[in-house]
C-alpha cells in the first residue's frame, strides 16, 4: 500500500498559486482514465515552460511535484478532486487553467470519455 499523499507538503512544493492551479487541472484530466502516461507528464512540463506566466516555475522539483499530485488523485480520487477543485476555484486565471486542461485531454494521444467528463467538471467548477 502506498503512503497517502501529504496535500500540505504538495502545496508547499507547488508554491505558486497559478502553477498549482494549472497542475491541478492538468492532473485531474490526465488521470481521469485512471492512468498517468509519461507523455502527459512531458506535455505538462512543456506547457509550463512555454507559457510566460508559468515559465518561472520550471525548476527541477516541479515534475516530481506534478507526479505526486497526479498519483494522489489516482490513489484517492475523491480527496484528490476535492483538493484540486478547491485550488482551481482560488485562482483567478480561469482562462489559463482551462486551456491547460484542454491540452491535457489529448496529451496521451487519445481522447477518452472520462477525460471529456473531467474537463466538463473543471469548466463547471471554474464558472460556479
Amino acid at each position: 500500500m502506498t503512503k497517502p499523499i501529504d496535500w500540505e507538503e504538495l502545496k508547499n512544493a507547488l508554491d505558486d498559486e497559478l502553477v498549482r492551479a494549472v497542475a491541478a487541472a492538468f492532473a485531474l484530466v490526465a488521470t481521469a482514465d485512471r492512468d498517468l502516461a509519461e507523455s502527459e507528464i512531458d506535455r505538462f512540463m512543456q506547457v509550463v515552460k512555454e507559457d510566460p506566466a508559468l515559465a518561472r516555475a520550471t525548476d527541477l522539483g516541479l515534475e516530481n511535484a506534478f507526479r505526486k499530485l497526479a498519483q494522489g488523485v489516482l490513489d484517492d480520487p475523491e480527496q484528490g478532486w476535492f483538493v484540486c477543485l478547491a485550488v482551481l476555484r482560488k485562482c483567478r486565471r480561469h482562462d489559463l487553467i482551462f486551456r491547460a486542461a484542454q491540452i491535457a485531454i489529448v496529451a496521451d494521444g487519445h481522447l477518452r470519455e472520462q477525460e471529456e467528463a473531467a474537463l466538463a467538471r473543471i469548466e463547471g467548477a471554474l464558472t460556479d
